[in-house]
């Protein structure tokens, strides 16, 4: 089976009925005014009009959830990822200021869940990235003392990848921080250009590094994303064969 799937429009209601009955939790994210947010949700009900969403975060969306507004979605169900782009025909209202409804999606795709799991970098490679400050998730509006650092690219998966930095630098970073992040995965490719939010922060076992663990933002949203997402697709694959 390929590691991605478009699926046929008389399977799109099939596997959208499956994941409300399993009850599977996903991601709903979009960006307002350059910043990305990024909401827990669950799929609740399918109807010929719309799909209903709860979102599950201790946050109150409605003030930043907005009819129309575009939003990249990802559901977990079994051992795939199903993620499509949609819009919101209904925001939160006082009485559920949690509930989202949205336009049903023409296209899902479905990735297989082994592509989300880390693959380490070929060790014949040296790979650089290159990543900078771009704010954070919350309301944080701290500056970090520095905006632009390096690091050696350790691992990837379609979902994030891990960066082992100076532990001298560790101050500048904390869960939640947005990053513009750039790499070449393999020598004469073009770099790959995504954003990211820090999600783990840890020093190396021999305490001369310190690991900044990322996930990658928006692949589920816009044509722009899912070219990206194909793109790693393509270098999870290769670097998998050249560990065999």
């Amino acid at each position: 089976m390929s590691q991605i799937e478009q699926l046929k429009a008389d399977h799109v209601e099939q596997c959208l009925s499956h994941i409300v009955q399993t009850a599977a939790a996903g991601t709903l994210s979009f960006t307002t005014n350059g910043k990305w947010h990024v909401f827990e949700m669950a799929l609740t009900k399918v109807s010929p009009d719309d799909l209903r969403v709860d979102i599950k975060t201790d946050a109150r969306p409605a003030a930043i959830l907005k009819k129309d507004q575009p939003v990249g979605i990802c559901l977990h169900c079994a051992h795939c990822k199903y993620v499509f782009e949609s819009v919101i025909t209904e925001p939160p209202y006082p009485e559920n200021p949690r509930r989202v409804h949205l336009d049903r999606p023409d296209q899902i795709e479905m990735v297989q869940q082994r592509v989300y799991e880390r693959h380490p970098v070929p060790s014949r490679f040296n790979v650089r990235a290159m990543f900078w400050h771009r704010g954070y998730l919350n309301d944080n509006l701290t500056l970090p003392k520095e905006d632009c650092w390096q690091g050696k690219l350790e691992n990837i998966s379609a979902g994030g990848a891990m960066i082992r930095v100076d532990p001298m630098l560790r101050d500048c970073f904390c869960i939640g921080q947005i990053v513009g992040l750039q790499f070449t995965p393999m020598p004469y490719q073009k770099p790959i250009l995504l954003e990211a939010g820090i999600r783990h922060l840890q020093a190396t076992t021999d305490g001369c590094g310190l690991q900044v663990g990322v996930e990658f933002l928006g692949l589920e949203a816009g044509y722009e994303g899912r070219q990206l997402l194909h793109r790693l697709l393509d270098v999870i694959n290769a670097y998998e064969k050249m560990n065999k």
